[in-house]
């Protein structure tokens, strides 16, 4: 294709009136379009005679130009009969003056054949000559087409699969190539072609399926020529939607792509039904046509080629007429509650069976989402929803650890999800939430479908919550217990859990393959886990038994409370405590619990009703005072409580004891001991908070000195975690900023760090 238009910039404005005058896309195009190519071929005419003696070089009309289906922007291929010196000196001159002109003479002016590519040969059969006696030349050369006709239906499928190679891209469906895209001009005019080079296969056909593609060509064309006046290629950009919805009037850029992408389809069908035509064999194409919805269904998943699926795409309204929506129900789960090849699931698609099945499916034909992440139209999408959950199913597509997810689930659970797949995304396009409203879509036709009820309870879940697990795993902390309580809330546990899981990563990778990376995959797996986890499950029954007790802040409490005092006691314990703390005007006491299976270990809880600066380190001072060995430390100030901490300890004193030992009055100051860390690092800081983290091997009084540092430091303690593991020793301090971090941890590692 030419960068740009021969015309000036004049006849551009000219040409955009004698197009648009009078036109609504796609209803009535086709004449303007013709009088503008006509128009056009004039103008190419006269610049063309005024270069030098044109009809002297006995040029024939190539391409486009001989079709009457010229754009401002088209190549201009010609064949030349005349002198070869003649036609080289002409057509530099045009070079010159703007025309590009892809033009030849014949090697053997007996043979136009002799060294040309087949396309070439093909060109021949639309061919036409500007003189009469050049067409009685050409004429005489037409056998040609005929005689390597087979040569030239080998070059077109070549062809055909390398375009759909490079077309396979988000750009080709958010901003479609008119002319070498799926269903584009290319792939019409070859279809076409081949209905004129094989008349002997198509004699008495049904002539509809050329009649829908004439109609799409002048559709295109139209679009084309326009694009080309706006300056623009043979993509239909974002920015060329915008101004063409105003050209035509249309409520929106949607409405318009929602055509074009609608036609793309028909058109792609109907030439790819062509091409598949001229391959079968007198057999393949006598086929029988389905005499009902059932029998269609059954022969599409016999033999879901081309043929079988044209065969049912010309009569899937008369198949599906009167068929009582049970029925409809029973067809659809035979379809693909099993095993499916890859192929029938796109011939389910393409012979309009979903439509017939799932009427609102109709409303999303055509329709793109413009956000250069979705691949698909949006019922493409859910296609390849239903094919890469076919693709999960036989372990072959790249879901990583979520694999494991796959192994452990039924044939129910499979069904569940192809559902999924056919639902989750059908309410797109409409207003209101499409989770919500493909929900709705669940209950009234599984009702129809007279399915059972926990079926409907478990799809209309999945596609009401199908886009929660991924922004938790990739927008959120897997591992924060606000994170779980949210999930929680959605009723994200258990088996729903694995299938919404797996089902996240079957829509990403359905919507864009490129977007589904193994980063994702692990951050998914991650919060799988996460969910799994006994902390996960411990926070679910403690908020259980919060929002029993009624009492507002107790969520609150909880999704604040270290994971490890969770795991280490009851519900009732820990929220029954929280409860008398925030009623409780003073201090309470300090209580000591001992567990069946911590021998040798017990729980220290200090709570302090109001929080001040050194009251973390006075607590760790008491408990190494007393020779206990503290394992781990969660340090908590809460809402209404106040500084609510808790420590393990290593003793093989009585809790008794320990409980009397520590409800006595503080005592003189005691001497800390010379310890050393193996590393001090600064984790995260922002205007907030900053924290660091002690680890070293365990040694007596490595708390209690991390701790006073960070009081002559002078710094507030925020939050603390400290975890003790077999020898090594993890603890966590967050802190309010004060002064220059980078020289508080200068002196922190002068200090400690070995």
């Amino acid at each position: 294709m030419a960068t740009r238009s021969f015309l000036l910039d004049g006849e551009i404005q000219e040409g955009k009136n004698l197009l648009l005058k009078g036109a609504a896309f796609p209803s009535s195009v086709r004449d303007n379009r013709k009088q503008f190519s006509h128009w056009l071929e004039e103008k190419l005419i006269g610049k063309l005679t005024s270069i030098g003696d044109f009809h002297a070089l006995e040029p024939v009309f190539l391409g486009s130009w001989s079709r009457n289906e010229l754009c401002p922007k088209s190549d201009i291929d010609l064949l030349f009969l005349g002198e070869e010196d003649k036609v080289k000196t002409f057509t530099r001159e045009a070079y010159g003056q703007g025309l590009k002109l892809r033009a030849r003479t014949p090697e053997d002016m007996n043979d136009w054949a002799v060294g040309v590519e087949p396309f070439d040969i093909l060109a021949l059969q639309s061919a036409v000559a500007l003189a009469p006696e050049t067409e009685r030349k050409l004429a005489g050369q037409r056998g040609l087409v005929k005689k390597f006709r087979k040569k030239i239906f080998s070059s077109i499928r070549k062809e055909r699969e390398e375009r759909r190679r490079r077309q396979d891209s988000v750009s080709n469906f958010l901003e479609p190539n008119i002319k070498f895209g799926p269903g584009g001009l290319r792939d019409i005019e070859q279809a076409l072609a081949l209905h004129t080079l094989f008349p002997e296969v198509f004699a008495g056909q049904d002539p509809y399926p050329f009649t829908v593609l004439r109609d799409i060509k002048e559709e295109l064309l139209f679009l084309r020529a326009l694009l080309h006046l706006q300056g623009s290629g043979d993509i239909l950009t974002a920015h060329d939607q915008l101004e063409f919805t105003r050209l035509f009037n249309l409520e929106s850029n949607v409405t318009l792509m929602k055509t074009v992408q609608s036609e793309f389809e028909r058109a792609s069908f109907y030439a790819d039904w062509v091409v598949a035509f001229c391959v079968a064999g007198t057999k393949e194409r006598a086929t029988k046509p389905p005499v009902d919805l059932k029998s269609a269904m059954q022969k599409l998943k016999a033999d879901p080629g081309l043929l079988t699926q044209f065969e049912i795409r010309r009569r899937v309204e008369d198949l599906n007429r009167g068929v009582p929506a049970k029925e409809k129900g029973k067809i659809l789960q035979k379809a693909i509650s099993g095993e499916c090849d890859d192929q029938f699931l796109v011939g389910l698609h393409r012979t309009r069976l979903l439509e017939a099945w799932i009427p609102d499916f109709l409303q999303l034909r055509g329709l793109v989402q413009h956000d250069h992440y979705h691949r698909y139209t949006a019922d493409a999408h859910l296609v390849q929803t239903l094919r890469e959950v076919e693709r999960a199913n036989n372990k072959s597509g790249p879901f990583g650890s979520l694999k494991k997810i796959a192994k452990d689930l039924t044939a129910q659970d499979w069904w569940i999800l192809k559902l999924t797949a056919l639902f989750h995304d059908l309410a797109k396009g409409r207003k209101g939430d499409h989770s919500t409203e493909g929900a709705a879509l669940v209950e009234k036709y599984f009702k129809e479908w007279d399915y059972p009820q926990h079926i409907l309870e478990d799809v209309r879940w999945l596609v009401e919550n199908h886009l929660i697990l991924s922004t938790a795993a990739f927008r959120q902390n897997p591992r924060s217990q606000g994170t779980w309580k949210r999930l929680f809330e959605r009723g994200v546990e258990g088996r729903r859990l694995n299938l919404l899981a797996l089902f996240t990563a079957i829509d990403i990778r359905a919507t864009n393959a490129d977007a589904w990376t193994d980063w994702k995959a692990q951050l998914l797996w991650d919060l799988v886990q996460s969910m799994h986890s006994p902390q996960a499950r411990k926070l679910q029954t403690h908020l259980q038994y919060a929002l029993k007790r009624k009492v507002p802040q107790a969520e609150d409490w909880m999704l604040n409370m270290d994971p490890v005092v969770l795991e280490s006691f009851s519900p009732k314990i820990l929220v029954e405590d929280l409860i008398e703390a925030a009623a409780s005007k003073q201090d309470m006491s300090v209580k000591v619990f001992t567990q069946a299976k911590s021998k040798g270990r017990v729980w220290v809880r200090f709570h302090r009703k109001q929080d001040e600066t050194g009251v973390f380190l006075s607590l760790v001072k008491r408990l190494y005072g007393f020779g206990l060995n503290i394992q781990t430390a969660s340090v908590h100030t809460l809402t209404d409580v106040g500084v609510y901490d808790w420590f393990c300890v290593r003793t093989d004193k009585p809790a008794k004891q320990i409980s009397q030992w520590l409800n006595l009055p503080a005592t003189s100051e005691i001497k800390l001991p010379d310890v050393k860390f193996q590393s001090i690092d600064l984790m995260a800081q922002d205007q907030d908070e900053w924290i660091f983290s002690f680890r070293g091997k365990d040694q007596r009084g490595l708390l209690v000195s991390a701790a006073d540092a960070l009081a002559k430091e002078r710094l507030s303690l925020r939050w603390a975690r400290a975890h003790t593991w077999g020898q090594q020793v993890d603890d966590i301090f967050s802190v309010r900023p004060l002064g220059e971090v980078e020289k508080v941890m200068e002196r922190l590692k002068q200090r400690f760090v070995t």
